[in-house]
């Protein structure tokens, strides 16, 4: 406790400093204020250019862009006079706003609302040069701009997720959320089918526009996932006629691929298509120790060879979307994938016991394959109701009416775009035929067969789930929420083990060790939501309410079946400060389900020295998660400061255990509680116009209180332990214009050691770089980029339990430099918005 009371008096500290400073150096000039939509959907306009020229003699004075929410302020010139604006975004019409006049005093101008109209005949006359923020703050999310991230280019979502705050990834690709593995991803605001790490896996970097980090989620959002969400949202396109990208790519050790996406839109109708295909692998050397206690004896197991990870995915999508009127969208989508994940390892084992000292030695070959095809269905209905509670005077689309009807502008007075009174339902199918094959083969060094296994499971899943979420604004900046959700799913999974036999020479089924379950699941929400604006005090509270009914069923055990209900509020505060300060605070309760095969109560062989099982009894982790943080905005750069503090109650973790001579069993129990207390911090300074650098760190301390219970010879037995580690990671990104369309990258990252319940793994050091050059007006793009050039990315754990210890090495094959080539044709462009739960929502305050 006092160690979250010192790092909020820290906040405090720095937001008293912040104010004093802001009071002592009041800005005596005032703003001149406004904000701009499209006419035909009233939706804000992000990075619109907006210019102010005396009009005296048409000089340019001074600028801005456009935030989200389509607001922009620009410095009240000192010079009384008359002056107009320009404002201009590509694709739109450009709009000249009539003379008004700058007096004496100090006081804002409020020019309300401009509308864009369509205009696709000026797009090669407009060029924004201004730069993009690599991370926007919302109330509850930080979106993080992926056009800043060159080094990732040929790779996936993963490899941008490895220079994305509060995000780690380990050498074999699994992604954690401030230090945990249980987040829920979304794509474009949608749900995969997929584990989360393979779903971040099957997603081209070139075709994701941003990545929203949503750690403390509102009650609008399912609640699953410990640590928050990572919503993807991918590339869109708003241009009208016939435009599209094409991505390709090729790298060392195997690396290729290639995607495209086509849109072809008219005046209602929107017409996408794309596809992908990529391979990569992730060689290297892994080496393991491992000591354990079995029957009074003590047996030894060391191995050391080459390992490769091979991952494989091909997808093809495609999409209709149409107006079909002024208040009513309807949209259908679908996607169809293949993916294969691959791993084949050679390695040389030695054996050993105390008493007896001679030595085993024999060669291990594995070969793991896992996959299998997947398709997905998604449509959308929303309709717009086109009563609002818009003040009449933010309906004028020139500011000059505005202006005369209310004589002058307003003093102090934010205007901003009503908040729209939307129905929206979506439903969602998504459908999987999951294979999974692993063949262990144990051979003499002379080459000779001596045993083996092979384990065989699969199994289809589906799910089907519809939200119906409806919005009602309530005055200009305030709205209500409410929604129904539900979602059901079911998996089936037949399990196999073959055992080699010496005496035949063949791999025989043992039907002990196959087993076939059958995986329901049925949740039902509802939830309501109310967001407002007190001032400069923005607010949002909610609550979500959950029924789950969950069945397993299998032939040779019991059914196990949940009924329950749950409650998961919701708070999220801010408070805009002085001099382009915010302060934000946030609660909210999750929980994470556990996963369908940690559920499964029979033994699943590995490989001849690991089995693992599940745990039909698991309780789902709740967790409870409070933040705080401030947020310091000048001109293009600014710095922020979070602190968060995580209770994880009925914490799951995988034990390990003596399962028998040389053989370790793997399974999940609840073992108690642990806590996360710790401060992220993040700076984007621009040096000079030509050197960018963005520096995060995130510092937190651990600790795991709980009970281990263990199987020792005929006895049960129970230890109490804790754990506590201070951990840290950092990341340092050095970003330089060499030219106009020449970048340089340089992005360098640490994560220190942590502990486990049964152990701890080391820190790893890692640092990529990437060179970007641009040709024919900026249609085509080349990326020649390299990772972990410096080889030190070796990941190195250890284990320890009653009557075992291990230790495990695993040094990846690098560096690993690959080239993209990037074209797009009738410009290209990603789009501004993209509506529900994903992208820059427009409603969010």
């Amino acid at each position: 406790m006092n160690k979250v009371l010192s790092i909020i008096g820290l906040l405090s500290l720095l937001m008293i400093f912040s104010n004093s400073y802001a009071d002592g150096n009041p800005n005596p000039d005032g703003k001149i204020k406004g904000s701009v939509a499209e006419a035909k959907t009233q939706t804000p306009v992000e990075y619109a250019t907006v210019a102010l020229y005396c009009a005296d003699n048409n000089e340019l004075i001074s600028g801005a862009i456009s935030d989200h929410l389509g607001h922009f302020k620009i410095d009240r010139p000192k010079t009384i006079g008359e002056y107009y604006l320009i404002i201009s975004f590509i694709g739109l019409e450009k709009i000249k706003s009539n003379v008004f006049k700058v007096e004496k005093g100090n006081s804002n101008i409020n020019l309300g609302n401009f509308f864009f109209e369509s205009s696709s005949n000026e797009l090669d006359e407009v060029e924004i040069t201004a730069k993009k923020s690599a991370v926007k703050y919302q109330i509850d999310k930080k979106v993080i701009n992926v056009d800043k991230q060159i080094t990732s280019e040929a790779g996936t979502a993963v490899d941008v997720l490895e220079n994305v705050p509060s995000v780690q990834v380990d050498v074999e690709g699994n992604v954690s959320l401030r230090g945990s593995s249980g987040f829920t991803v979304l794509i474009d605001g949608k749900p995969t089918i997929l584990e989360p790490s393979d779903a971040l896996r099957q997603i081209p970097s070139r075709s994701i526009e941003n990545i929203e980090i949503i750690t403390n989620p509102s009650v609008k959002y399912e609640p699953d996932g410990a640590t928050g969400i990572i919503n993807v949202i991918t590339k869109k396109n708003r241009l009208d006629g016939l435009s599209g990208i094409v991505n390709t790519n090729v790298g060392s050790f195997d690396q290729y691929g290639g995607d495209f996406q086509l849109s072809f839109r008219t005046n209602k109708l929107n017409f996408i298509l794309g596809a992908n295909h990529n391979k990569r692998t992730r060689p290297g050397t892994m080496a393991t120790e491992r000591r354990t206690l079995f029957n009074d004896s003590i047996y030894y197991l060391e191995s050391f060879g080459d390992r490769e990870r091979g991952f494989t995915r091909s997808s093809i999508r495609g999409g209709v979307e149409y107006d079909l009127s002024k208040n009513d969208f309807i949209s259908i989508s679908g996607r169809y994938g293949d993916w294969n994940m691959n791993t084949n390892s050679n390695l040389r084992y030695n054996e050993w016991t105390k008493p007896v000292s001679d030595i085993f030695s024999y060669n291990s070959m594995e070969h793991t394959k896992r996959g299998g095809t997947y398709y997905s269905i998604d449509g959308v209905f929303q309709h717009t109701f086109t009563k609002n509670d818009r003040p009449k005077k933010l309906q004028f689309a020139d500011s000059s009416k505005m202006l005369s009807e209310n004589k002058k502008p307003g003093k102090g007075e934010d205007y901003k775009p009503a908040i729209k009174h939307v129905l929206n339902f979506e439903i969602n199918y998504r459908n999987r035929d999951s294979k999974e094959s692993s063949t262990n083969e144990l051979r003499t060094l002379s080459d000779e067969l001596i045993g083996g296994n092979k384990n065989i499971e699969n199994g289809p899943s589906e799910s089907i789930r519809f939200k119906l979420d409806y919005t009602k604004p309530v005055g200009l900046t305030d709205k209500f929420e409410a929604g129904l959700q539900g979602r059901s799913g079911r998996s089936k999974d037949a399990t196999e083990l073959w055992f080699y036999n010496l005496e035949t020479s063949k791999f025989e089924l043992i039907d002990e060790y196959s087993h076939f379950i059958d995986y329901n699941r049925n949740i039902y929400a509802a939830y309501g939501l109310y967001a407002g604006n007190a001032g400069k005090f923005a607010y949002q509270l909610g609550l979500r309410t959950e029924y789950t009914n969950r069945k397993i069923d299998m032939i040779e055990h019991d059914e196990f079946i949940i009924d329950r209900w749950d409650y998961f509020p919701s708070i999220h505060t801010s408070y805009n400060l002085p001099s382009d300060q915010q302060i934000m605070a946030s609660y909210s309760r999750r929980i994470e389900r556990p996963r369908g095969w940690w559920l499964e109560p029979f033994i699943t062989w590995v490989d001849q020295f690991n089995v693992r099982q599940g745990n039909p009894d698991l309780k789902p982790q709740y967790i409870g998660s409070w933040e705080t943080s401030y947020i310091k905005n000048f001109g293009d750069n600014f710095f922020s400061m979070e602190a968060y503090y995580r209770v994880t109650n009925n914490k799951v973790e995988r034990i390990i255990s003596v399962y028998q001579e040389n053989v370790m069993l793997r399974k999940p129990e609840n073992i108690g509680k642990d806590y996360s207390l710790g401060l992220e911090a993040m700076l984007n300074i621009g040096l000079f116009k030509w050197w960018d650098i963005k520096l995060s760190g995130n510092y937190y301390n651990y600790k795991l209180n709980g009970e281990l219970s263990y199987f020792s010879g005929d006895k049960f037995i129970t230890l109490l332990f804790k754990s506590t580690s201070t951990n840290w990671n950092s990341r340092f990104n050095n970003t330089f214009q060499l030219w106009k369309n020449g970048v340089l990258q340089f992005n360098s990252r640490y994560n220190s050691s942590s502990v486990t319940a049964q152990g701890s793994r080391t820190g790893y050091f890692t640092l990529d770089a990437a060179f970007r050059v641009s040709f024919l007006n900026k249609s085509l793009t080349a990326n020649l980029q390299g990772r972990d050039i410096l080889s030190t990315a070796l990941r190195e754990s250890t284990s320890e339990g009653l009557e075992f210890d291990s230790h495990y090495k695993y040094d990846p094959k690098s560096p690993v430099v690959a080239l993209t080539i990037s074209y797009r044709f009738n410009n290209f462009k990603a789009s501004r918005h993209t509506g529900q739960n994903g992208g820059d929502d427009t409603d969010e305050l």
